[in-house]
C-alpha cells in the first residue's frame, strides 16, 4: 500500500499530514519564544544551540533543520519582531496609514507608534547581533543582512514623503532614509533601553525627531 494512504472504513483516503506540520510549527514557533529569553539572559557567544533545545523540549536535530544554525534562530526572532504585536503585520498597517493619510504629520505619527511597538522585540535583538556580530561571522552576515532589509524597508516608507511632496529641499533620498532608519530602531536602543525612558515620550520624540528632521516648517 502506497506510503500516502491510509484505509479507514470507508477505504482508501489520502493521507493529511496538515496535523504534524502544525505540530512541528508550534514547536519551531516555541524555540523563538524560548530563544528570545536565553539570548537576553546570556548573551549570543554563551548560548548554545544544544541549550535551546533543551528550553523548548525538542532536539537539536530539530532546531538545525527549522533554523540551519544559531544565527538562523536569531534571524527568526527578528523576523517575528517585525510583525509587531497587533493582529496585522507593522509593515502592513504602516503602508495602509501612509497610503490614506491626507497629511505628512499622520504619516509621521504612526511611523512614531509603529517604531515604539517594533522595537520592544527588535531592539534588543538588534543590539544582541550587533555585539555578536563583532566575534561571530554568522552573525555579522545576518547583522548585514538585518541592515540591508532595513535600508530597503526605510527607503519603502520614504517613498509616500517623496510622492508627496513632503520632504524638506535639500535633503537627499540618502540622508532622508537615513533618518528614518535612525528614528526606528537606533533611538528606542539608547532611549528605552539605555536611559530607561517610558514608551509615551518615546514616541512623542521619535514623532518631533521626524517632523524637524524631514519636513518643512517647525514641529507642531
Amino acid at each position: 500500500m502506497p506510503r500516502d494512504v491510509k484505509t479507514g472504513a470507508s477505504g482508501p483516503r489520502a493521507y493529511d499530514a496538515s496535523g504534524r506540520r502544525e505540530a512541528a510549527e508550534r514547536r519551531r514557533q516555541l524555540v523563538v519564544e524560548v530563544a528570545r529569553a536565553r539570548f537576553e539572559r546570556d548573551g549570543y557567544a554563551a548560548t548554545t544551540v544544544a541549550a535551546l533545545a533543551e528550553d523548548a523540549g525538542v532536539s537539536v536535530e530539530f532546531v538545525y533543520k527549522s533554523f540551519g544554525s544559531k544565527a538562523g534562530v536569531v534571524r527568526a526572532i527578528w523576523d517575528r519582531a517585525l510583525m509587531g504585536q497587533g493582529p496585522r503585520s507593522a509593515e502592513e498597517r504602516s503602508d495602509e496609514v501612509s497610503l490614506t493619510a491626507d497629511d505628512p504629520d499622520t504619516i509621521l505619527r504612526n511611523w512614531a507608534q509603529l517604531s515604539a511597538e517594533v522595537s520592544a522585540l527588535g531592539a534588543p535583538v538588534h543590539a544582541l547581533v550587533k555585539v555578536a556580530a563583532a566575534t561571530d561571522s554568522d552573525a555579522a552576515a545576518l547583522l548585514e543582512e538585518i541592515e540591508s532589509s532595513r535600508r530597503t524597508r526605510m527607503e519603502h516608507n520614504l517613498g509616500y514623503l517623496l510622492r508627496g511632496g513632503y520632504v524638506r529641499p535639500g535633503l537627499s533620498p540618502e540622508q532622508a532614509r537615513d533618518i528614518l532608519m535612525l528614528g526606528a530602531g537606533e533611538l528606542y536602543e539608547i532611549l528605552v533601553l539605555r536611559f530607561g525612558w517610558d514608551t509615551d515620550p518615546y514616541i512623542d520624540l521619535v514623532y518631533r525627531f521626524l517632523r524637524a528632521a524631514l519636513l518643512p516648517g517647525p514641529a507642531q
